[in-house]
């Protein structure tokens, strides 16, 4: 008896959403599951095709011309992907220089020419300050925490992102005692926003990961911390019970 009244529910709502909706809904839930794996796709599809197009041109002919006598193919310009491996490679040889003394004398003295050069001083510190700060593991990352700010009036709240609490500066002109760097994004795009000094005392800090936090600024908001965290100890769960499925 339970059964019957279920299928009269379920072909009752059926009927009341009709065929309209019924598709529209599906064909919703079918983009939410597509369009992640599609832009996945095309960007990594597009970053691929740029650096290889980008890094063909500086591989010698000679080395493209041994390697048709060779294997028959030039791989530089028709296997997509080894323009990447190319550029990883050259990228940690000049890491592995720049480390070393005979390195390091040369990024120092080529530094102090671009000092004397005019505009340009202020631009490559400020991107090498940036990819420092963002890449940079033995620092502090870029973002230390998550925390509930009151922008961008009184009463309402946002989420930022602490960068610094080191703003003697700042807190000897506004004469408040502990001043704080965060971050606020703009939504759904966090790498936009504003750099705005708050008394500690008016930031909340958030017990959340600040990669869960950027989730939310990404999801409107939509992708709260309970539903996160589910996520998590059901994927958890799902890791814990195949590891006993195979010891069994």
């Amino acid at each position: 008896m339970p059964k019957t009244k279920n299928k009269l529910i379920t072909k009752n709502s059926t009927q009341r959403i009709g065929i309209g909706g019924y598709m529209r809904r599906n064909f919703f839930a079918g983009i939410i599951v597509l369009m992640p794996f599609l832009l996945t796709f095309l960007f990594v599809r597009w970053l691929v095709l740029f650096i290889d197009s980008r890094m063909a041109p500086l591989v010698p002919r000679r080395f493209s011309q041994l390697a048709l006598d060779t294997i028959g193919i030039d791989p530089v310009r028709e296997i997509p992907g080894v323009g990447i491996i190319i550029f990883f490679l050259a990228t940690m040889v000049i890491g592995i220089f720049a480390r070393g003394i005979i390195g390091a004398w040369m990024l120092r003295h080529f530094e102090r020419i671009l000092q004397h050069t005019p505009l340009l001083p202020k631009i490559y510190s400020t991107i090498k300050q940036i990819f420092a700060t963002l890449l940079h593991h033995e620092k502090k990352t870029a973002f230390q925490k998550a925390v509930l700010v009151q922008y961008p009036r009184k009463g309402s709240w946002t989420i930022g992102f602490l960068t610094s609490e080191n703003t003697e500066e700042i807190s000897k002109h506004t004469k408040q005692p502990s001043m704080r760097a965060v971050f606020v994004p703009t939504t759904p795009n966090p790498t936009s926003g504003f750099i705005i000094f708050f008394p500690k005392k008016e930031t909340i800090d958030l017990n959340m990961k600040v990669e869960d936090a950027v989730k939310i600024v990404l999801s409107f908001g939509i992708v709260q911390p309970t539903e996160l965290a589910s996520a998590k100890q059901s994927a958890t769960k799902k890791r814990a019970n195949k590891k006993s499925t195979k010891e069994r």
